[in-house]
């Protein structure tokens, strides 16, 4: 039988075990063999104690050092476990008047937390309010925000409102200046994802080499920040990348902070792409990626003969749960905001393609090679080959040298006019993956002399802001996006109709760019629109994107919540 304890010296959980058991305790995420003292040793933390527990069952002793340690835990995580299941927080009487309730239970969610936690309410449920309101109650001061590059301003106007007592500097200029603008000594610091890596060592991860310059300490890391706001988290959901590996390297450097993973969308793919933010907000009770790998991932091999993770392994969701209970806390528009109007089912709107269109579709399809206009254009390797028949899709194509560009004819933009003429006056706003689409319908519509604003990487930040506030104020009919581009940071409510010319691959990207519209403030059900041509790579891309989704729900619960919220109502 195993025995556990807490070792008071050294604040961790040392193990003592026969040699029969070592296969067990591996098992358990972060154990290491201390060679000097010839014992195992684990991380002091709740993750720690749940896994023992669950590797070991009755065959597990727990010294007294320990039982008192995990009893005033357990007191905290119960406590969590139980809010995060509330509409109205407890007792908290007048507290927070100009919240939501379930925003006032989310600011008391992060009052109770030990290292940090996932914000992963949907989308349009004010996250940022929440978390500002407890850095200004907490004193998190000073406190470090990374956010996309188009939420620095909503960022900075937003704790002007809700933080009016605090400093806030905005990160932006040459990279001199934005030395001197982190040093400044500002209260809350707002820094964008692509300049974070460039004022922050990287965390080391597994066996990816640190050059000198990485290793490097600079300015973000001379800084004991008490508070780590990561917005849009999942863009760190590759362990491996250097902005991933910045955030981390901030945060670990300051062991007192507390730290806020924001995302309405955690999950890309797979329960994988959870482990990245869940080491951020609690390093402890999650230390590694192939101990969470072995212990928590269901496992399936795909027709190349690699491993694909396909969900959680069901013997071990229970322990999952029971840990990351108290890290996450997700709430659905449905639940918490049930003014708002409904997002109905999408609709599919079928676009045939033009003859030319068709037969370079299908001889990209058939043969690798399409003429276009007599020129050759090949397509010898899948994710070519992929990208050429999605591109074939929505319009023709012409070869510029090397490079292939999308002309008329277009059977996505001729969609587009269809269902403008359908809708009448009432705007709309369009998403395409490619911005060459976006660009064939800015052609399309000038020709029909259309009001319209775009937002893509050609168009400048404050150019993007102009737009949106021209088409809020009803001064521009269309709002033509990339899911990449237009998909965070931005409200279109003045439209009740989302049209879809592409998908992204990203799961993450369509749910962000379909609550742009669907958000407070929207007065009118949602309709989407997805735009599709028939008997294309289109039709499996849909397919797949539906599987994504049942993954996504299925980790998160989030049909739990709405069967909950029925059997309430009934």
């Amino acid at each position: 039988m195993a025995l556990i304890d807490l070792d008071l010296t050294r604040m961790d959980v040392v193990v003592h075990s026969e040699y029969r058991e070592k296969d067990l305790v591996r098992m358990v995420p972060g154990t290491h063999w201390d060679k000097d003292e010839k014992i195992w040793r684990a991380p002091l933390s709740w993750g720690t104690c749940v896994t023992f527990r669950g590797v070991f069952g009755d065959q597990l002793e727990v010294g007294p050092g320990l039982v008192e340690w995990a009893t005033a835990e357990r007191y905290r995580v119960d406590y969590l476990t139980w809010l995060r299941a509330q509409e109205h927080p407890p007792n908290d009487g007048d507290a927070y008047p100009d919240l939501f309730p379930f925003q006032r239970v989310g600011v008391l969610f992060m009052r109770y937390l030990k290292t940090g936690m996932i914000l992963a309410d949907e989308m349009g449920t004010g996250k940022t309010i929440q978390v500002l309101t407890c850095l200004r109650d907490q004193k998190l001061y000073p406190a470090l925000v990374v956010c996309p590059n188009s939420m620095k301003l909503v960022w900075e106007v937003e704790a002007g409102r809700w933080t009016p007592d605090a400093s806030v500097q905005v990160v932006h200029g040459s990279a001199a200046v934005r030395r001197r603008q982190i040093e400044s000594g500002a209260d809350i610091t707002v820094i964008n994802w692509e300049s974070l890596r460039l004022h922050s060592r990287l965390a080391p991860y597994g066996s990816v080499r640190l050059t000198d310059a990485e290793k490097e300490l600079k300015e973000l890391n001379a800084v004991n920040y008490l508070a780590v706001v990561a917005d849009e988290a999942h863009r760190m959901k590759d362990p491996r990348a250097k902005q991933t590996r910045a955030v981390k390297a901030v945060a670990n450097g300051s062991p007192s902070s507390i730290r806020l993973a924001l995302t309405g969308t955690p999950i890309a793919d797979h329960p994988g792409d959870l482990w990245s933010l869940l080491n951020f907000a609690s390093p402890e009770d999650f230390p590694r990626w192939g101990a969470y790998l072995d212990r928590y991932c269901l496992m399936s091999w795909n027709a190349f003969g690699g491993a694909d993770i396909v969900g959680i392994v069901p013997q071990n969701r229970a322990e999952f749960d029971r840990i990351v209970n108290p890290l996450l806390l997700r709430r659905l528009k449905v639940n918490v905001l049930p003014q708002l109007p409904a997002k109905l089912p999408p609709q599919i709107r079928y676009a045939h393609m033009s003859v030319k269109q068709n037969k370079a579709y299908r001889d990209m399809a058939k043969t690798m090679i399409a003429e276009l206009e007599g020129q050759p254009l090949a397509a010898f390797n899948p994710l070519t080959r992929m990208i050429r028949l999605s591109q074939f899709a929505s319009a023709y194509a012409a070869l510029d040298g090397d490079e292939v560009r999308l002309t008329e004819p277009s059977c996505k933009v001729d969609a587009l006019v269809d269902i403008m003429d359908e809708a009448g006056d009432d705007p709309l706003v369009v998403f395409a993956e490619s911005r060459q689409l976006i660009e064939l319908c800015e052609a399309r519509l000038s020709k029909l002399k259309v009001p319209f604003g775009s937002i893509h990487g050609a168009i400048s930040v404050a150019e993007r802001q102009a737009n949106v506030d021209a088409f809020q104020a009803g001064r521009l009919r269309v709002m033509l996006c990339t899911t990449a581009a237009g998909g965070e940071g931005i409200t279109l409510t003045a439209a009740s109709t989302v049209v879809f010319l592409q998908r992204s691959w990203s799961m993450i990207h369509n749910k962000q760019a379909e609550d742009r519209v669907h958000r407070p403030g929207q007065e009118r059900p949602v309709t989407v629109i997805d735009v599709v041509a028939p008997g294309t790579v289109e039709e499996y891309k849909l397919s797949r994107l539906g599987e994504k989704q049942d993954r996504f729900e299925d980790l998160l619960r989030d049909k739990d919540q709405v069967k909950e919220l029925l059997e309430y109502a009934g």
